[in-house]
């Protein structure tokens, strides 16, 4: 993946569209060939600072040899968004929320949510404090096949960063399968790994992924409601960007993670990349 992405950026002027286009440009530059960027804005002052943004950004990135092409578009941020990143083969669109708590959380994430929704790309939703570099990265997988493009998108994305990975699954304490021993729901990674349960192979094979990709890594199982582990192991100081995939399981399984990646990017308090399938 390194230097071979291309990436969707925007910027209307807004604060939290700054960092946002801040934090897309410093991935780009070690991670794209190739950068759009919508330039958005509502009102003079929003149009001038979103202009003066991305010339600086686009500035920066053609002096890495990477490739920008700059859109003018006037109507509102998520539609300009989905019908941009529709019209092209992204590999990642970048987007700002604002990342507020209860039900203005909910208003202040509808945009993200909807970009999220309406496009079949993966999406880096950015929220939370400034950040001027991805160092550290925490990899959410759940035990099924799917996952394998999910870690694969972010092992390369953390090789091209020099980013360190933490492979978290959470067990849930209802089985959703039958047979499923107790202990097994409440053992740590390594004891997972050691009695070679369905999860403890698993964590081997994507471990195998992510080293396979030069990256550093390490597991960590934690036990209890999905999200709520999640947004709990993300907390930790450690961390710059949670990374979780976009696809759901059929069946009951399904059920529960429905629309699990928007609950950890409405509840997280950094930045979240959404990893869709079939990339």
């Amino acid at each position: 993946m390194t230097k071979s992405m291309r990436i969707l950026l925007y910027c209307d002027g807004s604060a939290v569209s700054l960092v946002a286009l801040d934090l897309g440009k410093h991935i780009a530059l070690v991670a794209a060939s190739a950068v759009d960027i919508l330039a958005l804005g509502t009102t003079t002052d929003r149009v001038r600072a979103a202009n003066e943004a991305i010339a600086t950004a686009a500035a920066e990135l053609r002096a890495a040899d990477t490739s920008v092409a700059i859109y003018q578009r006037p109507g509102s941020v998520t539609w300009e968004l989905v019908a941009q990143a529709r019209a092209a083969d992204y590999d990642m669109v970048v987007i700002s929320s604002l990342g507020r708590r209860g039900v203005r959380r909910l208003a202040a994430g509808s945009r993200a949510c909807n970009v999220v929704a309406g496009l079949a790309t993966s999406v880096l939703v950015v929220k939370g404090r400034e950040r001027a570099a991805i160092h550290n990265i925490l990899l959410c997988s759940a035990a099924g096949p799917a996952s394998r493009e999910t870690i694969l998108f972010a092992a390369r994305l953390a090789r091209s960063l020099g980013a360190s990975v933490e492979l978290l699954h959470v067990m849930s304490q209802v089985p959703l399968q039958e047979r499923v021993s107790t202990a097994d729901l409440e053992a740590e990674a390594d004891q997972l790994m050691e009695s070679q349960t369905r999860e403890g192979i698993h964590l081997e094979d994507m471990l195998a992924i992510l080293r396979a990709e030069n990256v550093a890594a390490s597991t960590v199982v934690r036990h209890g409601l999905v999200v709520d582990e999640i947004v709990a192991e993300a907390q930790d100081g450690r961390f710059d960007l949670v990374a979780i995939g976009a696809h759901t399981a059929p069946g009951i399984e399904g059920l529960l993670s429905c629309n699990l990646a928007t609950q950890i990017m409405l509840a997280s308090n950094r930045p979240v990349l959404i990893v869709q399938q079939n990339r």
